[in-house]
């Protein structure tokens, strides 16, 4: 039995590497997969900073709007306590 298994070895030896290199070419094509899915990962990231980004600019938005609201409502105080203080001294 064990002549007849010598017989066949060397037939062995190019299949057992044959295998190998599907196996190592298999692998490095997984790998591509892999890496042209991470570009979908990188699409979502970068979708994921732009909502925050529009959140931020919209919380800003707001910010300064309050903001130009008391500056205007100052404004208004002032200018009417302006106008009181001319009167007050111009015509009494």
């Amino acid at each position: 039995m064990a002549a007849g298994f010598k017989r066949f070895m060397p037939a062995f030896i190019p299949l057992a590497f044959e295998l190998f290199r599907h196996y190592r070419r298999d692998l490095n094509h997984n790998g591509n997969i892999r890496k042209t899915d991470k570009s979908a990962e990188k699409l979502a990231t970068m979708e994921h900073m732009m909502v925050r980004l529009q959140k931020k600019i919209q919380q800003n938005r707001e910010t300064y709007e309050s903001i130009a609201n008391k500056i205007l409502i100052w404004l208004a105080i002032n200018s009417i306590l302006l106008i009181g203080i001319a009167v007050k001294l111009f015509f009494f």
